[in-house]
């Protein structure tokens, strides 16, 4: 009985506060470089990532802090970013609702839940289309941070991998 009262006890709270000590908090800041992607700094770019960078600053009120950057490769490859940092109790229904915020604007299709094997993050992708091109739109969220990409010229898969890869590099959580 000892040890069941222990489980409950203790178990409970680690196992459900883990990963939330671990992804909060967080501060965010773009690389000039991931990957094959490269930042772009040129006017449209940086009207771009202005406008949804106020953007995440007005949907996500509570954001301690937002960035958005628009990323190209040299054969044409694009993608943009966007997110923020702050508290998020419910990282899956803010998931699901920040593809919802998107659906109309890029015309998206149903949303197909991406496994992150990270305990706490939540992924949801769908495809649809912006300014003429088919994309696809993910979006990944934490206890610590929410980050969204518009992809052109992948796949939902790869996509949501490089989602990961983009998140790992802008986002890092404070620890100690």
């Amino acid at each position: 009985m000892l040890l069941l009262t222990l489980a409950c006890c203790c178990g409970c709270p680690a196992y459900y506060g883990l990963p939330i000590s671990a992804q909060y908090p967080a501060r965010a800041a773009l690389p000039d470089q991931v990957e094959d992607l490269s930042l772009r700094q040129d006017d449209r770019s940086a009207a771009t990532a202005r406008q949804l960078e106020s953007e995440v600053r007005n949907e996500h009120w509570l954001a301690e802090d937002t960035f958005a950057g628009v990323y190209s490769t040299t054969n044409g490859k694009r993608v943009t970013v966007f997110g923020g940092t702050g508290f998020r109790l419910s990282p899956e229904a803010d998931a699901e609702a920040e593809i919802s915020r998107l659906t109309d604007r890029y015309a998206l299709g149903a949303a197909e839940t991406v496994d992150t094997g990270v305990r706490g993050r939540h992924e949801r992708c769908a495809v649809g289309r912006a300014d003429g091109s088919d994309v696809v739109v993910c979006t990944s969220v934490d206890h610590g941070s929410i980050a969204t990409g518009v992809f052109t010229r992948l796949s939902v898969s790869d996509s949501a991998d490089l989602l990961d890869t983009l998140r790992a590099q802008i986002v890092q959580p404070e620890r100690g």
